[in-house]
């Protein structure tokens, strides 16, 4: 992350002007003037908002993904274990 923010250091300066605009309206109690600036970036880039959904969507597959992976797994012990036990107690 710290490289990326180095290869990106004019956009890291304005981000962080931006910010202190924010925290400067909201210090000044101006919270309804904070929250319309939030929400107009908000909406300049609701492309960013469609890719952070798609991204917390795919995360959700991945871990719904690994869960059922390791169900099977279990699953698959369990199985054997049965089967072990139901063989050993036929064997003489």
């Amino acid at each position: 992350m710290k490289e990326i923010l180095e290869r990106n250091r004019e956009a890291v300066r304005e981000a962080g002007r931006r910010l202190v605009e924010i925290g400067a309206e909201l210090a000044a109690g101006k919270i309804d003037e904070a929250l319309a600036r939030l929400e107009t970036a908000q909406q300049t880039y609701r492309e960013w908002e469609e890719l952070d959904r798609a991204t917390a969507d795919i995360e959700g597959v991945i871990r719904d993904r690994e869960g059922m992976l390791a169900v099977q797994h279990v699953l698959g012990e369990l199985v054997g274990t049965v089967l072990g036990a139901a063989l050993r107690s036929g064997l003489p």
